[in-house]
């Protein structure tokens, strides 16, 4: 742990609380903190670990805006919630605490870990005030990389909290699947019967967005943006987290570009982008066939992404905290379903001693 070095140098508690009385330490208020996050000397309570980090965060102690990091990387609290714990009210929090949790939220998003920001909506205005929700859907639908195109497409959704670590993911499932690539399989071949309940249920949801957006798109006379074909989708051996990323993008981004066709688009169904029950309600008010269609298949979209990121995470964590039972039977699934279709396959039953290489 980060903080283990420093525990020897802490004072001792009645120590601490006496050094915080003048209200103004800073580094007085983190030793408190940091007494109280690991019991020592006093009963452990996350709650007051948190209130007097919090407050040396406000008078600018250097080790408590680490620890706003610190805590989230070593797994001990998870990253939006640490986030909250210290920012606290936001109509209350300091500017100085307002800009060290923005920094290292700023670290997540460029990092396109969107899970995160997708969590901490009710939080981003915060942090973000000068979000513009309008220069967003521009900048979205013109292909341009901002601010305020990633908060907007980390916001599109009920539940994207998966959508985190996407190189990690792909890294794990690439080696997790190398023996299997290497039978020199072709995938092209195989029907979608092979396929995962979640991955064949994508792809006729991708079909019935391609007909109705391409219809739409003809009877308007809008240009059509470009979508993630079934065919041109790699869902053998397995979905690369990435290609669902782009595929969720691109279907915001052809949302975008007929949201002026009918003013239900505009006035509801991009105002409840997170909230699915409302979105389905909105979809059935809707008279036009191709548009219902593309509606209730783009809600359909996000939770079948959802879905197979959500296996795909866990598989991650897995490995993480050393579960290789659970990434053993993933790909014992796998190959005994492509050994049910005859395929004579030089592979294993896998155990958590005999698991492809991975490293991360």
């Amino acid at each position: 742990m980060y903080f283990c070095g420093m525990i020897s140098t802490l004072p001792s508690y009645d120590e601490a609380r006496i050094a915080v009385r003048d209200g103004k330490d800073a580094k007085a208020f983190f030793n408190l903190g940091l007494l109280y996050a690991k019991g020592i000397g006093v009963k452990q309570n996350n709650v007051l670990a948190q209130y007097f980090s919090k407050k040396a965060l406000d008078l600018g102690c250097e080790e408590a805006k680490e620890y706003v990091g610190i805590a989230y990387e070593s797994g001990e609290i998870a990253f939006p919630t640490q986030i909250k714990r210290m920012l606290g009210n936001a109509e209350e929090a300091s500017p100085e605490t307002i800009a060290a949790l923005r920094k290292r939220i700023e670290i997540e998003r460029k990092a396109k870990n969107y899970g995160y920001l997708s969590v901490l909506r009710e939080q981003l205005p915060a942090f973000y005030p000068e979000y513009d929700k309008e220069k967003a859907m521009d900048d979205i639908l013109n292909g341009r990389d901002t601010l305020d195109a990633d908060i907007l497409f980390a916001t599109s959704t009920s539940d994207n909290r998966s959508e985190i670590y996407v190189e990690k993911q792909d890294r794990l499932l690439q080696q997790l699947y190398a023996p299997v690539e290497a039978q020199n399989v072709s995938w092209d071949e195989m029907d979608d019967d092979i396929l995962e309940v979640e991955a064949a249920e994508l792809l006729e949801c991708m079909r019935n967005i391609t007909v109705a957006y391409k219809a739409i798109c003809h009877q308007f006379n809008i240009r059509e943006q470009d979508f993630l074909t079934p065919e041109s989708l790699k869902t053998l051996p397995c979905i690369k987290i990435s290609d669902l990323l782009l595929l969720r993008y691109q279907g915001l981004r052809c949302l975008l570009s007929i949201k002026d066709v009918n003013p239900i688009i505009c006035d509801k169904f991009l105002n409840n982008l997170c909230k699915d029950d409302e979105l389905l309600d909105i979809c059935e008010s809707i008279k036009e066939q191709d548009l219902q269609m593309l509606l209730i298949s783009f809600v359909e979209l996000n939770l079948d992404i959802d879905a197979i990121e959500i296996k795909s995470l866990r598989l991650l964590r897995g490995y993480r905290r050393g579960y290789l039972e659970s990434l053993a039977d993933h790909i014992n699934v796998f190959v005994t379903r492509l050994k049910g279709l005859g395929l004579d396959l030089n592979l294993p039953v896998y155990t958590k001693e005999t698991l492809p290489q991975i490293e991360l």
